[in-house]
């Protein structure tokens, strides 16, 4: 009999590590600077290896706190690595140097030069941190201030999905094929680290940046013990990897397609551009005929910050609301939409980095995560309809696409013009490129 109740406290006790392994702890990340806070508690606390790879990276109080952090990781021991992308780097020069003199590996995503001609188009759009192999975040957000909703201007609403558990290993790993990727030429140039006056500029700077207050270690205990963390087991994390110029493993776009072909009730689309590719659009136009709901969420003129995309979606928008699409779009006072998330039939939830546009598709490196969860597609439902509540439907004029269905303001005629005369000259042959 002791031996019985011996096995069956073994049994119990491997049942429930087995349980707790196949779990990951996931929160959604709407507040931006919740956003911020996560990422910093992130970098303070890893032990060993910390991972991060962006669109964007600025130079202002956001990216300028996430340095510093990082330079304070590596002086402590921790194997640092940042990916950006080239058009889109704004880290001054000498701070670059510094960070490399301090072991911090640097490298940066397609660089441009005038003999690749539109191969320069491709771009790094991913925008994913690692700490220690298991804690990560993906989404929307670039390093700046206006995605974390510090300054003063124009700010973008985003969403992103913090992760932990055994997912860690495999978001490491999507960040292990980009890292490998042919398209990246690591920075090596440390020549000024030898100028005294750099590095004196250097330290000047450090010195002066003010730690802001909501980024204290108390101000983000406070925060990280109200965010709602949920226990998920089924998470995916997919990511493009570019292995070339002419050629990209496109897993988000595959990854994509599947669900939508596999959807048998309802697909909702949150994207802030919406111009979409031969292969979505006759998935989605399946979809509609075999009796699923489509809606799909996008910015309207005034809260679009694409002058190109605009003029190109507007001649496509009424024919979609014709097939049965149906399509809101945001109306927000000074914010942008730029939130990448898609719902589908009540339990799956993809979010990233995809826009449902022609180079999220087909030419720019993308990462997303798919997550099958009742309680977490419940909350990211409530999400998209707090947006969907800001929006409007936009109504079909058989004569002229309705631009000016909101207030008309001095400003707005303005954007109208410029669109106009965009759509009626570059605009419809760079749509392969938008």
């Amino acid at each position: 009999m002791k031996n019985w109740i011996y096995i069956t406290s073994w049994m119990v006790l491997f049942f429930n590590a087995k349980l707790s392994w196949s779990q990951n702890k996931v929160a959604l990340l709407d507040d931006p600077r919740i956003s911020l806070q996560m990422r910093i508690d992130m970098i303070r606390n890893a032990q060993k290896t910390l991972d991060m790879a962006t669109y964007i990276y600025g130079n202002d109080e956001a990216s300028s706190q996430v340095i510093r952090e990082l330079i304070k990781a590596t002086e402590r021991g921790v194997i640092v690595r940042l990916i950006v992308d080239d058009l889109n780097n704004h880290i001054p020069k000498y701070l670059i140097a510094y960070m490399i003199g301090k072991g911090i590996r640097i490298k940066v995503f397609n660089t441009f030069a005038l003999k690749k001609k539109l191969d320069n188009i491709q771009r790094m759009h991913a925008k994913i941190i690692v700490a220690d192999h298991l804690k990560s975040i993906i989404g929307g957000r670039n390093i700046v201030n206006s995605y974390f909703y510090v300054g003063d201007q124009t700010n973008f609403k985003d969403r992103e999905i913090f992760i932990a558990g055994r997912c860690g290993a495999e978001a490491s790993q999507r960040f292990e094929d980009l890292w490998f990727s042919a398209l990246l030429e690591e920075v090596t140039h440390t020549k000024v680290l030898t100028e005294k006056k750099n590095l004196k500029v250097i330290k000047e700077y450090l010195a002066d940046l003010k730690e802001m207050p909501f980024l204290s270690e108390s101000s983000i205990k406070e925060t990280i013990e109200k965010v709602n963390f949920l226990n998920v087991a089924n998470v995916d994390i997919f990511i493009d990897r570019p292995h070339s110029y002419k050629y990209i493993e496109k897993h988000t776009t595959v990854r994509l397609l599947q669900c939508i072909n596999s959807a048998q009730h309802e697909i909702l689309i949150e994207s802030p551009y919406v111009i979409l590719h031969d292969s979505i659009f006759n998935a989605l136009h399946k979809a509609l005929l075999r009796g699923v709901r489509v809606e799909i969420l996008t910015n309207s003129m005034m809260t679009s910050d694409s002058y190109l995309v605009l003029p190109v979606y507007f001649r496509e928008r009424d024919a979609l609301i014709k097939m049965g699409f149906e399509i809101r779009e945001y109306f927000a006072e000074d914010e942008y939409l730029h939130t990448k998330m898609m719902l589908f039939d009540n339990e799956t939830v993809f979010i990233g980095s995809f826009n449902m546009d022609m180079l999220s598709a087909n030419i720019n490196t993308e990462v997303m995560v798919e997550i099958v969860d009742k309680q977490l597609f419940t909350i990211a439902l409530e999400y998209y309809m707090e947006t969907k509540s800001k929006s409007g439907a936009p109504i079909v004029n058989p004569w002229n696409p309705t631009l000016l269905e909101n207030k008309v303001t001095f400003k707005s005629l303005k954007k109208y013009g410029i669109i106009k005369v965009l759509e009626y000259t570059i605009a419809p042959y760079l749509r392969d490129f938008l």
